[in-house]
């Protein structure tokens, strides 16, 4: 949709005092910039349970029945027709984690599972991160502006190179930021595939787009370096190490991309910016939670059936593919008193979609807890802030998924 057309609606909203309204539109205003018609038909169908889409699939809303079908990697697969682990199968290779299943799959998370450890995330998140996030508190407290979306990114870039084991770029920020859109495009071919399939030259491009990302570890394989060297150390060969840590990052860090600078501006738009309580730890759970699920950086996850299955008496077709609508179960209305779209912090998240925004079942996001840490050092550092205001946003244009392409934000009037 226009940004012309919808720019009259944003001045008026920006006059609107804090609250559900302000903060509604503008969430609806990153949807808007995506896709009308996906945002429409989420909505439109998420209160039914399932919606049968013919040939391309079946629509699953209701969360109890959506992690029925994350935990059960037999019946569901990642690799299919139309699913990401195709593309990952012919681009990448088949041990890349997101597109495997069965004892191998198992066997490979057990080895990795100390290398995204909480104490081992916390230790890459305080190398890469912490820097960066003080500095911009820093000017925020002299009464500068920053833009939170280009901040983020540049954690994103800082996070592959850590992981990879690899030194610096020459050219600094501007090397991480470099990373950052190539990981974007690399998600961006991997959303296109699962709509409307690999098509001819695709599979060139992202084989590239993997090598270039994946570069920059070439000196932590050699030394040991990162997680790439311990990969080394268990045996991987250089391509399937590369690729493995290259999926990693953009399953796991690519949520804080999208979701930290929503999570913020939901804060100042509702006018809860002081329930932060000084960056309080407790109050900064509390915002982690409350903002995931209502950013909920990944919409819909996708399976497929190799075989018929019916499940309480649905049946999914073997060769088509499943279509979790994971922003549907988040605001699924019996989980709810009131409206579900309100910013509940403070409240328990129903333990029917705890933590799925990072999937459920052996395909739990593996970088969860580095996406976290840094959400937390993030709003930890900006809610010792007394207050915080947007003082301009633009949409993201040109993307999959609802985000900011920038987001200035002040701390002084």
């Amino acid at each position: 949709m226009s940004a012309d057309l919808l720019r009259p609606v944003d001045a008026l909203a920006t006059r609107l005092p804090p609250g559900a309204w302000r903060a509604g539109w503008f969430e609806s205003r990153l949807w808007l910039a995506v896709s009308p018609l996906a945002f429409a038909g989420l909505r439109a169908a998420g209160t039914r349970p399932v919606v049968t889409l013919g040939r391309f699939g079946t629509l699953v809303n209701d969360p109890l029945l959506g992690r029925r079908i994350l935990t059960d990697p037999v019946r569901f697969r990642t690799v299919g027709p139309g699913t990401h682990g195709e593309l990952m199968d012919l681009a990448i290779g088949r041990d890349a984690l997101l597109n495997m299943d069965g004892p191998a799959h198992e066997a490979l998370r057990r080895d990795l599972g100390p290398l995204f450890s909480p104490a081992a995330s916390a230790e890459i998140v305080a190398g890469t991160a912490a820097g960066p996030i003080e500095e911009a508190a820093a000017r925020l407290r002299d009464g500068e502006t920053v833009d939170l979306v280009r901040l983020v990114r540049v954690l994103t870039g800082r996070t592959t190179f850590a992981l990879l084991g690899a030194p610096p770029p020459e050219d600094g920020d501007e090397g991480y930021l470099a990373s950052y859109r190539l990981g974007e495009q690399l998600v961006g071919m991997t959303v296109r595939a699962i709509r409307r399939g690999v098509r001819p030259g695709e599979l060139e491009t992202a084989r590239a787009l993997v090598a270039r990302l994946g570069e920059p570890g070439r000196s932590g394989w050699e030394t040991g370096g990162g997680t790439i060297g311990r990969l080394r150390e268990l045996g991987f060969s250089w391509e399937a190490a590369r690729a493995l840590v290259v999926v990693i990052v953009l399953a796991g860090t690519e949520t804080v991309t999208s979701a930290a600078p929503r999570m913020v501006a939901l804060l100042a738009d509702h006018g809860r910016w002081a329930s932060l309580r000084g960056g309080a730890p407790d109050a900064v759970e509390a915002a982690i939670e409350a903002g995931l699920r209502l950013t909920t950086p990944t919409e819909v996850i996708v399976r497929s059936c190799p075989e018929d299955v019916e499940i309480d008496g649905v049946r999914f077709a073997a060769g088509r593919r499943v279509f979790l609508s994971v922003y549907a179960m988040t605001r699924w209305q019996s989980l709810y008193d009131g409206d579900p779209e309100a910013l509940r912090l403070g409240e328990a998240v129903p333990r029917e979609i705890r933590h799925l925004w990072f999937g459920a079942g052996p395909h739990f996001c593996l970088g969860a807890p580095i996406a976290r840490e840094q959400l937390r050092l993030l709003l930890g550092a900006l809610g010792r802030l007394p207050t915080l205001r947007v003082v301009d946003r633009r949409p993201a244009s040109g993307v999959l998924f609802p985000a900011y392409g920038s987001l200035l934000v002040r701390a002084r009037p």
